[in-house]
C-alpha cells in the first residue's frame, strides 16, 4: 500500500468511528477500544474498497450492528 492509500485508509477509519461514536453517544476513544476489542477497527483498514462506497449511514449501522452482536457474543 502506497503513502496516499493508506492515508486515505486511516482518514476513512478515523471517520467511521467518529460517526458511529456520535450515533452511540460515545466518545471516539471509547469506540474505538470498543470497535478494536471485537476485531473490527482491522476490518474497516483492511476492507476499505466494499465499505467506502456506501453511504456513511449505511456504514454507521452496519458498525453498530456488528459491534453490539459481536459484544453481546463475548
Amino acid at each position: 500500500m502506497n503513502t496516499a492509500e493508506v492515508q486515505q485508509t486511516l482518514a476513512f477509519a478515523a471517520m467511521c468511528v467518529d460517526a458511529t461514536a456520535k450515533a452511540e453517544g460515545c466518545s471516539r476513544r471509547e469506540m474505538f477500544r470498543r470497535l478494536r476489542d471485537v476485531g473490527l477497527m482491522h476490518g474497516l483498514t483492511t476492507r476499505l474498497d466494499p465499505l467506502h462506497t456506501q453511504s456513511k449511514e449505511y456504514v454507521v449501522d452496519d458498525l453498530l450492528t456488528a459491534l453490539h452482536r459481536l459484544e453481546a457474543g463475548n
